[in-house]
C-alpha cells in the first residue's frame, strides 16, 4: 500500500477528502492528517509517506515552504497541491518543487481519482485491473488521434485500425481542438502546459461521455485533440459542451495567471475518412489565433483558406544563410526584425503562413550554421516544439530570436575552442623543445598546420609572434637557473636553447634590463 499524508487548515477538507475515495481500493492507505504546515512536515518524519497531499494555504508552514522542507527530509517524497486561493505564484513555484499535480476547491472525485491513479503508475505499483482497463483505452485514443493528425498534416488518406464504433456508426463526425495558451512573458513552459493539458483533457473526456459514447480525445503538442460521432448533430448539445469545457479550463487562471482557451472545430463529415479534412481544418483554426485571438474557431463558418501559404523569397534566404554562417548574430537578428515585420503587413496574413515563415527562416540558418560547425540534431525538433509554446506572433519572432541567437553562440564557442586547441598543443610541444633549435616550422608541422596560418593564429591567441613568445619562455627559464644552483652563464645558456653566449646575454640584459652575470649575483 502506497501511504498518504493530508494536509489541510480547514477539518471539513480533511473528511471530505477521505470520504470522496476509495483509498484502499486503488492501492492507497491514509496515515495521517495534519491541520498545519509543522505537523505534517512531523507526519513526513514519523510516517514516511509516499505522496503529501497538502493545501497551499495553511499556519505554521505554507504549503510551497513545508514541500521544500519535507524534499529535503524525502527526497522522493511526491506532491499534490490543493487550493481555493487564485495564487498564480504560489502553483508556479510549486512546480518548480516537482509538485506531481494540483486541484482546486471544491475537489471532485473523478479528478482526484485520476490523479491518483496516474502517480500510482509512476511510483511502479501494480495497477488495479480498472486502472489497466482505463489506460489501454486511452492509448488507444492517443493512437487514433496521432494517426488522423499525421494523415492530417501531410494530406494523405486516412488508414486507421480505428475504433469499429467509428465506421459503423452512423450520423455526423468531426474534428476539434481544444487549444490552451499560458499567456504573458516566460509563463509558457513544457512542464506547465502538460500539467494543463492533462488536466483539460479529463474536463473534455467527461463532458464528451454526456455528449456521445463515440469518441477520442489525447493530448497533443497542438492541445487537447478530438474526433467524435454523433448520430445527429445536435448545435445547442455541442454548443453547450464545448462552452463549458472552454469555462471549466478558463477557470485555472486561479492558478495559471494570464490562460487562454480556444475552440477549434472542423467541418461536419458524414464518412469517418473525411475527418481527416476536419482535422486539418481544426489545426489551421489552431495555428491562426497567433494572428487572431478568438475563443471560438468554426470551420463551418469561417472556411479555412487551406492552400494560402507563404514562400520566402530567395534573396531572403540567402542572407539569412550568410548571417548564421558567418555566426553574426547582430546581422542575423536585424534581418529577422525586417522580414518579421514585413510578414505581419501582409494583408492575408494567417496563422498557417505564420510557420510557413517560421520554419523557413529556420531552415535558412540551420543550413548557413551547418557549413560553420556541427549543430545538435535535436536542435530542429526543439524548435519545432517551441512554436507550439507560442500564444502570439511575437511568441514566434522570440523564439526565433531567443534558439538561433543560443546556437550562435554554442557555434561560436566551438569554433574557438577548435582555433585555441592547436595553440594549447603548440605551447606544450615549445615547453618539451625549448631547448632545442626551435622553428616555427617545427611547431606549425608538429600540431598540422602551414606556418603561414600557424603564425598568424598562434598570435590571435597569445598577443605575442612565436619568437617573443620562445624568447620570453627561455629567458623565464634562464631566470631560474641563475637564481637556483651554482651553475656558470654558458651552462645557463646551453640548458635553455642559446649556443652563443655573447648573443644570450646581449638578449638576456635586453628583456630584463641587466646582464646575467649581475642578475645571478644578485641572488648570492
Amino acid at each position: 500500500m502506497l501511504r498518504v499524508v493530508l494536509a489541510d487548515d480547514e477539518n471539513k477538507v480533511i473528511l471530505l477528502m477521505q470520504k470522496l475515495i476509495d483509498w484502499e481500493s486503488l492501492g492507497y492507505e491514509i496515515v495521517g492528517t495534519a491541520n498545519d504546515g509543522l505537523r505534517a512536515l512531523e507526519l513526513v518524519g514519523e510516517k514516511q509517506p509516499h505522496l503529501l497531499i497538502t493545501d497551499i494555504r495553511m499556519p505554521g508552514y505554507s504549503g510551497i515552504e513545508l514541500i521544500r522542507r519535507a524534499k529535503e527530509l524525502q527526497p522522493n517524497l511526491h506532491f499534490i497541491v490543493i487550493s481555493g486561493y487564485r495564487k498564480f505564484e504560489y502553483a508556479q513555484t510549486a512546480l518548480k518543487y516537482g509538485v506531481e499535480d494540483y486541484l482546486l476547491k471544491p475537489i471532485k472525485q473523478d479528478e482526484l481519482t485520476g490523479i491518483l491513479l496516474r502517480l500510482k503508475e509512476k511510483l511502479g505499483e501494480e495497477a488495479t485491473l480498472e486502472f489497466r482497463l482505463k489506460k489501454s483505452g486511452e492509448r488507444q485514443q492517443e493512437l487514433l488521434m496521432e494517426s488522423l493528425a499525421e494523415a492530417a498534416e501531410h494530406q494523405q488518406p486516412f488508414l486507421s485500425y480505428a475504433d469499429k464504433r467509428f465506421q459503423t456508426a452512423e450520423g455526423i463526425c468531426f474534428a476539434a481542438l481544444v487549444r490552451v495558451d499560458l499567456t504573458g512573458a516566460g509563463q509558457q513552459t513544457p512542464d506547465s502546459c502538460q500539467v494543463i493539458l492533462r488536466y483539460a483533457l479529463e474536463i473534455v473526456r467527461r463532458e464528451l461521455r454526456a455528449l456521445t459514447d463515440v469518441y477520442a480525445a489525447a493530448v497533443r503538442k497542438e492541445g487537447v485533440a478530438i474526433v467524435l460521432r454523433m448520430a445527429a448533430y445536435r448545435t445547442v448539445a455541442m454548443k453547450q459542451c464545448f462552452t463549458k469545457i472552454q469555462r471549466e479550463i478558463e477557470q485555472q487562471r486561479d492558478m495559471f495567471g494570464n490562460l487562454r482557451c480556444t475552440i477549434c472545430l472542423g467541418s461536419r463529415q458524414t464518412a469517418f475518412e473525411d475527418t481527416v479534412l476536419s482535422m486539418r481544418q481544426a489545426l489551421w483554426l489552431c495555428r491562426d489565433r497567433l494572428c487572431r485571438a478568438q475563443p471560438w474557431r468554426d470551420a463551418e463558418v469561417e472556411h479555412p483558406a487551406l492552400s494560402q501559404r507563404y514562400i520566402m523569397e530567395a534573396a531572403q534566404k540567402k542572407r539569412f544563410q550568410v548571417a548564421a554562417e558567418c555566426l553574426d548574430r547582430v546581422r542575423f537578428q536585424q534581418e529577422l526584425d525586417e522580414s518579421f515585420n514585413a510578414v505581419l503587413s501582409l494583408p492575408d496574413l494567417n496563422g498557417q503562413m505564420l510557420e510557413d515563415w517560421f520554419d523557413q527562416v529556420l531552415e535558412a540558418c540551420l543550413y548557413g550554421m551547418r557549413q560553420t560547425g556541427q549543430v545538435d540534431e535535436r536542435f530542429h525538433a526543439g524548435m519545432e516544439d517551441r512554436f507550439w509554446l507560442c500564444a502570439d506572433a511575437q511568441g514566434v519572432l522570440q523564439v526565433l530570436r531567443e534558439g538561433i541567437c543560443h546556437q550562435i553562440r554554442q557555434l561560436e564557442a566551438e569554433r574557438s575552442q577548435r582555433e585555441t586547441r592547436p595553440i594549447t598543443d603548440a605551447k606544450r610541444y615549445i615547453q618539451q623543445h625549448y631547448r632545442e633549435a626551435l622553428r616555427l616550422e617545427d611547431v606549425s608541422s608538429a600540431v598540422g598546420f602551414n606556418a603561414t596560418y600557424f603564425s598568424t593564429l598562434f598570435k590571435k591567441e597569445t598577443g605575442q609572434n612565436f619568437v617573443d613568445y620562445l624568447t620570453d619562455l627561455r629567458i623565464g627559464k634562464a631566470k631560474e637557473l641563475l637564481s637556483g644552483d651554482d651553475l656558470s652563464v654558458q651552462d645557463v645558456a646551453d640548458m635553455v636553447g642559446y649556443r652563443d653566449l655573447k648573443y644570450f646575454s646581449k638578449l638576456f640584459k635586453k628583456v630584463t634590463g641587466v646582464s646575467p652575470s649581475d642578475y645571478k649575483k644578485l641572488y648570492r
